[in-house]
């Protein structure tokens, strides 16, 4: 599973929803990554990886194009409690 790290400048925490303009080619929709968040607020963290799901990639023309929107959706854990 892929690792990514993205750098968010007053955001200590991954959202539910996380976009972001990355290389293009890299994602595919449905593909389950693990993503964590740095920045200015959280230094210290390291490590720090969630379990999200790409849920949309268009591309975009910033940056000299080669890059898509990918759209993250952090993936709902399944409860521990056994099936009765």
């Amino acid at each position: 599973m892929k690792r990514i790290t993205l750098n968010r400048n007053g955001q200590e925490a991954p959202r539910v929803i996380e976009e972001s303009d990355l290389k293009a080619g890299r994602f595919q929709v449905g593909e389950h990554v693990m993503l964590a968040i740095t920045g200015d607020c959280c230094y210290h963290r390291k490590g720090n990886y969630e379990e999200f799901e790409v849920v949309g990639v268009e591309p975009c023309d910033r940056f000299g194009g080669g890059r898509e929107t990918v759209t993250f959706r952090r993936v709902a854990r399944a409860s521990k409690g056994g099936a009765e």
